[in-house]
């Protein structure tokens, strides 16, 4: 947690405790960088109002940093309620926001959810003694929800595991990206709105549509960056969006 309320941070240590979740606070976006390089955590609760740089500026910086860290996901914590700030922190990376003053039990939902979608996947890869996540196109299919390929290239979208594949290699995502993408793959070839779209991602279409968009220009720069020469994703203006290319496997998400 990086929050310089210190009194909120040490209420929250023993509330999240009683869930048996661990909780490590600092104070300032320095000191949150300086524990992100010592240590592995598996999510990141990032206040807006902080000293130095605010907290919106410091999840794109986590984002776009070359470090391991910079696809922890992370769950932006505000006291202001314009709904900018709120687009603005999905469209700098953040997988999930809370409004201050929250309840606990509201929070602690909120970081399972997303916990859900990034451990298992690792933990059931890594007790099957399945194949690297970089291996090329004979990676495992179990869990295959949809594959495409378009002119050689290929996109897998695999639910359980929660991953995308460009090629064979895993694309790291923020849980939003992958519901995204998930809802995508639903109806390949369809064309999604985004109000559609903002149904699926966040539950409840509560988020301005100009974060659908930032959502997809991520997804398609990091499928580019995984070495694709085609963009599996059409927009239609006015309309939105759909996957394109030939459905290979599709199996129910």
């Amino acid at each position: 947690m990086i929050d310089d309320d210190v009194e909120l941070a040490e209420l929250m240590h023993d509330v999240l405790k009683s869930y048996s979740i661990e909780l490590h606070a600092v104070h300032s976006p320095s000191a949150g960088f300086a524990a992100l390089e010592e240590k592995t955590y598996d999510l990141v609760l990032l206040d807006v109002m902080l000293p130095e740089v605010n907290g919106l500026q410091m999840c794109s910086k986590i984002r776009y940093s070359s470090s391991a860290y910079k696809d922890v996901p992370i769950i932006i914590l505000t006291a202001r309620t314009e709904l900018t700030d709120m687009v603005v922190g999905l469209e700098t990376g953040a997988d999930d926001y809370v409004k201050k003053p929250f309840e606990p039990r509201e929070l602690v939902a909120r970081i399972n959810t997303i916990l859900r979608r990034t451990k298992p996947a690792e933990k059931s890869s890594a007790s099957s003694g399945a194949p690297s996540e970089n291996a090329e196109s004979g990676a495992v299919k179990s869990g295959l929800s949809c594959e495409i390929t378009l002119e050689g290239d290929t996109l897998q979208i695999e639910t359980q595991r929660a991953r995308i594949l460009v090629n064979g290699v895993k694309l790291e995502t923020t849980s939003m990206e992958f519901e995204l993408m998930a809802a995508l793959a639903q109806r390949p070839g369809e064309i999604l709105n985004r109000d559609d779209l903002l149904g699926e991602v966040h539950g409840t279409a509560v988020i301005y549509t100009r974060s659908i968009d930032a959502l997809i220009y991520r997804l398609r720069t990091k499928i580019k960056e995984a070495g694709a020469s085609v963009d599996f994703i059409r927009t239609v203006r006015g309309r939105g969006y759909s996957l394109v290319g030939h459905v290979n496997q599709l199996s129910g998400v």
